[in-house]
């Protein structure tokens, strides 16, 4: 079975969901899980991670700023954690990774995609996920469901974008999971969340 296993899609697609439900079925398994989420993981990643979402930044970091601090939140996360947890025989479960800066950064922001690609192979080398499942849904829904969520109210910087942003965002995604079908599975993130694991665990045993 694959050992790093992550997670992708625009907010509200029910990912982070999915993360913990098949983290504790890999658990009850037999495996070792560490469970990740992006930008975050170590102290250095966490004080990052509240540079890049803050929102009194809306408007003022540079897009290459953002670009930069995402990645060195990343490499310092694989440093740290990723690398030792897969050579002790994890399985490293991500709620999000470098797609995420490809989709955001790269597609979202409008950066070119081929120096997006570039510095993402600087910082992850060869610690790059197996399998990505890229949950879809339409931005609309999104909306809806982040509205809709009164136990995790979140009004980051990121979040506070327009809707042609998330589309721009949902069209990279997609882009990904057409051009790396070896490694991308796209899912139909409007089904339901028992539809959405069972679709994901039959995959994780072919």
């Amino acid at each position: 079975m694959d050992r790093f296993i992550c997670l992708e899609g625009i907010d509200g697609c029910g990912k982070s969901t999915q993360v913990a439900a098949l983290g504790d079925f890999l658990e009850k398994e037999g495996f070792k899980v560490l469970r990740i989420r992006e930008p975050g993981g170590t102290e250095i990643s966490e004080a990052i991670r509240q540079v890049i979402l803050n929102p009194g930044y809306k408007d003022k970091m540079n897009d290459l700023t953002e670009l930069f601090l995402y990645n060195a939140a990343r490499a310092q996360l694989i440093h740290e954690v990723v690398k030792p947890a897969l050579r002790k025989g994890f399985v490293v479960l991500a709620d999000r990774f470098a797609y995420s800066t490809l989709a955001y950064q790269g597609f979202g922001r409008g950066l070119d995609i081929e120096m997006v690609k570039n510095l993402l192979r600087m910082a992850c080398g060869v610690f790059f996920p197996n399998k990505t499942f890229i949950f879809d849904i339409p931005v609309s829904l999104s909306k809806e469901r982040r509205s809709n969520d009164t136990v995790n109210k979140r009004d980051d910087r990121i979040e506070k974008e327009q809707d042609d942003f998330f589309e721009r965002v949902r069209h990279g995604y997609l882009t990904i999971a057409k051009e790396n079908p070896e490694t991308c599975v796209l899912i139909n993130a409007a089904r339901s969340k028992e539809d959405i694991f069972e679709f994901i665990v039959s995959h994780l045993k072919d």
